[in-house]
């Protein structure tokens, strides 16, 4: 009899706490069963951010990765770049960020919507959807009621941390690596419950996927072990053909990312950690935001986080004595809610340049279900009956205020001047800020708001990239040639990788009959980026002014070389 407890207990946790609620709590409401929570959830989502659905470009990534690809997005070969290239496509050796599943989601919105960028805003606003319902299932997989899980991943629904990967179109690859580490982790679950290889062939695969979505998909194995020895008891014998795979999956999806992204990254892995460590006081105040998301911010940086680093100081606090008013046999669902939290969110501090780490919101999507799944194994929570009105009013008060903050800071996704603006206001030590605005007003003509956001980007940091080239484009274009080549030669000095630097610069030159100057230029911009068009139509111009036809084949056959059609 002990021994049929025992097996009946370690095979079938989940099932046994979520059987304790519900003697408690009497029958699932019938509102809730079924696929009534999906319903819900749908509704809640599209008061919330069907606004987005007519947003503009923000001109964060945005503009690159869709924009400025849209004729390719749309054409059904472009899938094979997915997996062939990095994000950004910026050519072997160049790129870090390797996405083929969010490129492939681009593909598909362009196809669908032909286009039109409110297709990609609709379909982050379902994806948030599916990883809600996802999020609900999990929950109730795990031992909790159907009651509490809803609450809770509705809680996570309208929480104004998740604005930032529903509203800002790129943010949505964190959704979509929710969808593939729930979905798998769910799967997980099930096979190790029924013992049906089918349950583990759709985990697999679903991690697969995950990987193909973000690199720190790699962690999931870890998660699944642990909660699996510790909670459920799993045999070592469950793991015989699981653990094989995947080491083999991920070995496989190394190396096509290798050769990928043209034989690796060109920041060293020892680099890589180090600035993880380095930021990883971040923690803190993503921390606070997860239990008080007041001090929210498009683009944050940490030097600006002072309110949410004091309140990543309270959460601890709060969690610490969450952890001390129960049992320590009940610790493990503490830790495992942690360690979520952090796992899927630590490896993000990666810095790929020398640029001041930003800390974006998105980032925290899926480390947000660990600190919900912490809250769910307290006490306070566990024994409270969300069926008496006391508790439903309180827990639809905090609800209320998220959707509130929610609703409110979706708007600062509109477009790009309204972005970039909230970014200057809430994160004014970054430089970077600065610039991007002021570039929006360059771009829409508005030369006299421009040039000061240029200058004050310099005045907050000398050697911020694009900064002094720039400030160089309002110069060359009121009419002050001297100070723009000055500003050039410095953004050259500073950032000496910059293409645009060095076209703009010749241009500079030819347009004051320093030709050759303007040739050695562009010579130069094409050594910097050998699919530099403009530079080819204006290195072809000038040959053929000079009548110098053989540099003007030369030209010709290096453009031919590269891929690149000037006209």
């Amino acid at each position: 009899m002990v021994k049929a407890k025992t097996k009946e207990r370690s095979g079938n946790t989940g099932k046994f706490h979520q059987k304790k609620f519900n003697d408690r709590l009497g029958e699932c409401p019938p509102l809730l069963c079924k696929s009534f929570p999906l319903l819900w959830f749908a509704t809640v989502a599209f008061i919330l951010f069907g606004q987005s659905i007519n947003f503009n470009y923000t001109y964060l990534d945005d503009q690159t990765l869709i924009l400025s690809n849209l004729d390719k997005l749309g054409e059904i070969s472009f899938i094979k770049n997915a997996f062939s290239e990095d994000v950004f496509h910026s050519g072997p050796g160049n790129g870090y960020y390797y996405r083929p599943v969010l490129t492939l989601s681009f593909i598909a919105d362009a196809m669908i919507g032909r286009g039109n960028f409110a297709m990609f805003h609709f379909s982050n606003i379902v994806f948030h959807l599916l990883a809600t319902f996802l999020l609900f299932l999990f929950f109730v997989e795990t031992g909790f009621d159907r009651i509490r899980s809803f609450l809770f991943a509705l809680l996570f629904l309208v929480h104004p941390l998740v604005t930032q990967a529903v509203a800002w179109v790129p943010g949505r690859n964190d959704i979509l690596l929710a969808i593939f580490i729930l979905s798998s982790f769910l799967f997980w679950l099930k096979f190790i419950k029924t013992g049906d290889n089918r349950y583990l062939l759709l985990h697999l695969s679903l991690f697969l996927i995950a990987l193909f979505t973000k690199e720190s998909a790699i962690v999931l194995p870890v998660m699944i072990i642990l909660y699996s020895m510790a909670i459920m008891r799993t045999p070592l014998k469950n793991y015989s053909i699981a653990g094989p795979a995947w080491v083999i999956i991920t070995f496989i999806w190394a190396v096509i990312r290798y050769y990928a992204l043209g034989g690796g990254s060109e920041v060293p892995f020892s680099a890589q950690i180090f600035s993880v460590v380095k930021n990883l006081p971040a923690v803190i105040p993503f921390l606070g935001k997860a239990l008080f998301p007041f001090d929210l911010s498009v683009f944050p940086i940490i030097a600006d986080m002072k309110v949410s680093i004091k309140l990543g100081i309270v959460a601890t606090s709060v969690l610490i004595a969450l952890v001390m008013i129960t049992k320590p046999k009940q610790w493990f669902f503490y830790f495992f809610g942690i360690l979520w939290f952090l796992i899927f969110l630590v490896p993000s501090f990666v810095s790929v340049n020398n640029q001041i780490p930003k800390f974006s919101e998105h980032r925290i999507y899926l480390s947000l279900v660990g600190i919900l799944f912490f809250i769910l194994s307290c006490n306070p929570v566990k024994k409270t009956n969300f069926s008496k009105p006391i508790p439903v009013t309180a827990f639809a008060g905090v609800a209320m205020i998220f959707s509130i903050l929610t609703f409110l800071h979706t708007r600062h996704f509109r477009d790009n001047f309204i972005f970039w603006q909230n970014a200057v206001e809430t994160s004014p030590s970054n430089a970077f800020n600065y610039n991007n605005l002021g570039a929006m007003y360059y771009l829409s003509g508005d030369l006299e708001k421009a040039e000061p956001l240029f200058r004050k980007a310099l005045q907050v940091n000398p050697y911020e990239p694009m900064a002094n080239s720039n400030t160089g484009l309002v110069c060359m274009n009121t009419n002050r040639p001297e100070e723009a080549e000055k500003l050039y030669l410095e953004e050259i000095r500073v950032n000496p990788h910059y293409d645009h630097a060095y076209y703009n610069l010749g241009l500079l030159y030819f347009n004051n009959s320093r030709t050759d100057e303007a040739i050695s230029k562009w010579e130069k911009t094409l050594e910097v980026n050998p699919c530099y068009a403009d530079a080819y139509k204006a290195l072809l111009f000038a040959y053929k002014q000079l009548h110098r036809p053989g540099d003007y084949t030369r030209i010709e056959e290096l453009a031919q070389q590269n891929g690149v059609k000037p006209e």
